[in-house]
C-alpha cells in the first residue's frame, strides 16, 4: 500500500478523491479548492505530502502580492 504522503501529492489518487467528496459535503468552495490543487498544484509548486512546500508557496505569494500593491500604488 502507498504511503499517505505520496497520495496527498497533486494528482488523482484515492485519498485526494475522498478528500474532494468530504470537502464538497462540508462546503462546496473547499471541494473546488481541492480540485484546483489536484489540477494545478504541481505547476504552483504545492505538495500537501511535503509541508515545507506550503511555506515556500506562501512566501512566493506574499512577494507577488506586495509587488502588485507597489505597482498599483505607483499608478498616476
Amino acid at each position: 500500500m502507498h504511503d499517505i504522503k505520496q497520495q496527498l501529492a497533486p494528482g488523482w489518487s484515492p485519498v485526494n478523491i475522498g478528500l474532494i467528496v468530504v470537502l464538497f459535503m462540508i462546503a462546496w468552495p473547499l471541494g473546488l479548492l481541492m480540485i484546483a490543487y489536484i489540477i494545478w498544484g504541481q505547476k504552483l509548486g504545492l505538495d500537501l505530502g511535503r509541508p515545507e512546500t506550503l511555506s515556500i508557496f506562501w512566501k512566493r505569494l506574499s512577494v507577488a502580492f506586495r509587488a502588485g500593491m507597489d505597482s498599483f500604488s505607483r499608478r498616476p
